[in-house]
């Protein structure tokens, strides 16, 4: 007993919980046939095009309603000064009026916020909750995972 606690807490110590493994590590985002809304006046295949575009795009789901969700919006603010990347916003099962009120009073990191009423993206994504947020490369690969709020500890 104390040889397979022993083993369990060695596992754990060495473990990072927060990046979960998922099988869509090195596939594209899942977005075809997904019914999704847009903030503004975008067109339906935007979110495509972006993906394509030959930056990093950082995708994070995010609500109004989420309190994790506020403790990393200000990591996220950070980011988006950054021109390295794009980042994506994902308003998943939430009002339009929370997540406006959200944006409005704490900013907006966002280079583009698709609204996931249904939750058919998180579900295509696997997303277990929210805030999560993927990495995709330039070619439109998911190269990374983060369950939970992004912190300082995460490399972009």
């Amino acid at each position: 007993l104390l040889g397979v606690i022993t083993l369990f807490l060695f596992g754990t110590f060495k473990k990072n919980t927060r990046v979960i493994p998922t099988p869509l590590i090195g596939q594209e985002v899942p977005i075809m046939g997904l019914e999704t809304r847009f903030y503004d006046d975008f067109e339906s295949n935007i979110l495509e095009d972006i993906l394509k575009s030959n930056k990093i795009k950082i995708i994070n789901f995010w609500a109004s309603w989420c309190l994790p969700c506020e403790v990393e919006h200000p990591i996220l603010m950070g980011l988006s000064k950054k021109s390295d990347f794009i980042i994506i916003g994902v308003n998943y099962k939430d009002t339009e009026e929370g997540s406006a009120e959200f944006l409005n009073e704490k900013g907006n990191p966002y280079d583009l916020v698709v609204i996931d009423d249904e939750g058919m993206m998180g579900i295509e994504m696997g997303l277990t909750g929210v805030p999560e947020t993927f990495v995709v490369n330039e070619e439109g690969k998911i190269i990374y995972r983060i369950v939970g709020p992004i912190n300082n500890e995460n490399k972009f």
